[in-house]
């Protein structure tokens, strides 16, 4: 801040004036005082805003002499930008260099601030006229505006930047092609550390727009080199074929698309190591047909209807025993109402989205890629992934019992073998399910959870990959004595069927008590 004296610029009479009417001013208008700028709690007087300043006050570059503090407010603010000198800023981020000047940044002002100094100033004893002498110690006044740089105007700016730099890891990933797995390479990223930019932006940028430091200035950002998360690279040969399962529908025209659909939809899933694969997920809402999906037979609430999606539970379920075949973790599986006819009792999996779904995850340490396709009226699913040595073979076995006059439970395991010897078995979750009743009748039970079983201490550990037998193909399921379904054509014409009444069969591995089961092709 600084003072300029004259002495005897201006008459004693004129001075005394000028007192009285700022005197009575601020009298006048001290109700007005809350709601006006610069009515803070520090404030020196009351009705700041209509006080008019002295001549010879200058608050950044602009002469406020006459104004009122309203007046003043508003035409130093809008000059004050002349505060900010001119600089030349570069950031350099990798192998690219941005260039910035003042006008690139927004800042911000503390322009009450400044004029409350003011105020003090024309009301304290070096500008108040002497006692003795009735002339005023001072009449001129200029002040600067203090700034500081505005954060937002600094994280556009990094980030700006960072959208020009950053460039995404890119995860190596593998693809089958036949029977041969097809492995592509891993790329490296790059990141830019936004926040250690923004702090020596801000170090540069102050010293420079007050004047305390010329420019230009260079800034060398940081950018950090991002490895991918998952390189499969090296993994060509370890990565086979290890599990594939088949079913056989019977189900109409549009059941069939919808399995189609649905198989096509979780084609192609990469399961890393850890992860919870959702085939929920992968269909997205099943119960839409803007998602391609069709009206076809389902079970609601124990009884035949008709629903969007009817079918895909046996796409769920092929994906589920070739899971089982695959020494895959169930997270998460339900059973249907009634037990299914293209898979033995124990291995079905029900889909209702969004309540119901099939959750595998991958316990290995390398990855599992699931191929699904259906031609004709074959489902069928093969799993890709490393080849245990600890066991040549897995084997489902299942059995029903607990019968009562209105349902039955089943009850299935994961077998392990080595040399064509039992080394473990791992009990999967149970399943119950209702006889399939006539219209007239209660309505049956609906699917619950089932409780899954840990796996059992005997076992194997898993140890490093090292060459083996490859893994037998897991048997697939005879089909039904029925005619096959046509193949699914591009736009087939709807057929509609009444489901048969099922009949009982003998589709269970063991029938521990020799009971009755009883079957649906839904």
């Amino acid at each position: 801040m600084n003072f300029i004296n004259k002495e005897r610029l201006v008459k004693r009479a004129v001075a005394f004036l000028l007192l009285a009417v700022v005197a009575v001013s601020l009298v006048l208008n001290a109700c007005d005082n809350e709601n006006k700028p610069g009515a803070t709690d520090d404030s020196v007087t009351t009705g700041i805003a209509d006080f008019v300043f002295p001549d010879g006050f200058v608050v950044a570059t602009v002469n406020v002499s006459g104004m009122t503090y309203s007046e003043a407010f508003e035409a130093v603010e809008n000059g004050a930008d002349i505060s900010v000198k001119d600089f030349d800023l570069t950031v350099k981020a990798d192998d690219k260099e941005f260039q910035y000047k003042k006008t690139d940044f927004q800042w911000e002002f503390d322009v009450e601030e400044a004029l409350n100094d003011a105020v003090k100033f024309a009301q304290s004893d070096d500008f108040k006229p002497s006692t003795e002498t009735g002339v005023a110690n001072s009449v001129l006044y200029s002040a600067d505006v203090s700034f500081t740089v505005a954060d937002s105007s600094v994280d556009a700016i990094a980030d700006a930047i960072a959208k020009e730099v950053n460039v995404k890891a890119v995860d190596s990933t593998f693809t089958v092609d036949g029977d041969d797995v097809v492995i592509s390479r891993e790329k490296s990223g790059k990141e830019l550390d936004k926040e250690d930019l923004k702090d020596k932006i801000k170090a540069e940028v102050m010293p420079l727009a007050t004047g305390g430091k010329k420019g230009p200035v260079t800034v060398e950002a940081k950018v950090a080199d991002v490895k991918p998360k998952y390189n499969f690279e090296g993994l060509e040969g370890e990565i086979k074929l290890i599990a594939t399962y088949t079913t056989y529908s019977t189900n109409t025209l549009d059941g069939d698309h919808n399995m189609a659909l649905a198989l096509s939809s979780c084609n192609g899933s990469v399961i890393n190591p850890g992860e919870v694969w959702s085939f929920n997920e992968c269909t997205g809402d099943s119960n839409l047909e803007s998602l391609g999906y069709r009206p076809a037979t389902v079970i609601m609430n124990g009884k035949f209807e008709q629903g969007v999606g009817g079918g895909i539970c046996q796409a769920s379920t092929t994906i589920y025993n070739a899971a089982i075949l695959a020494n895959m973790e169930i997270v998460e599986r339900y059973c249907h109402a009634y037990q299914s006819s293209y898979v033995p009792a124990g291995r079905d999996a029900t889909i209702d989205y969004p309540n119901l779904d099939l959750k595998l995850s991958n316990p290995t340490d390398y990855p599992m890629y699931m191929q699904c396709y259906m031609e004709d009226a074959y489902l069928t699913v093969n799993i890709f992934g490393w080849d245990d040595p600890d066991f040549d073979r897995i084997e489902i076995e299942s059995s029903v019992y607990g019968a009562t006059k209105t349902s039955y439970k089943a009850s299935a395991w994961r077998v392990y073998y080595l040399d064509d010897e039992e080394v473990g078995r791992e009990e999967l979750p149970m399943s119950w399910y209702d006889y399939p009743k006539d219209d007239d009748e209660e309505e049956t039970t609906k699917p619950t959870k089932p409780k899954t079983t840990k796996p059992k201490a005997t076992k194997p550990k898993a140890t490093e990959p090292k060459e083996t037998k490859p893994v037998t193909e897991a048997p697939t399921t005879k089909p039904q004595e029925t005619v096959p379904a046509t193949t699914l054509p591009s736009d087939p014409v709807e057929v509609t069927t009444v489901p048969a009444t099922p009949q009982p069969t003998d589709v269970t591995s063991v029938n521990q008590e020799q009971i009755p089961t009883a079957t649906v092709n839904y």
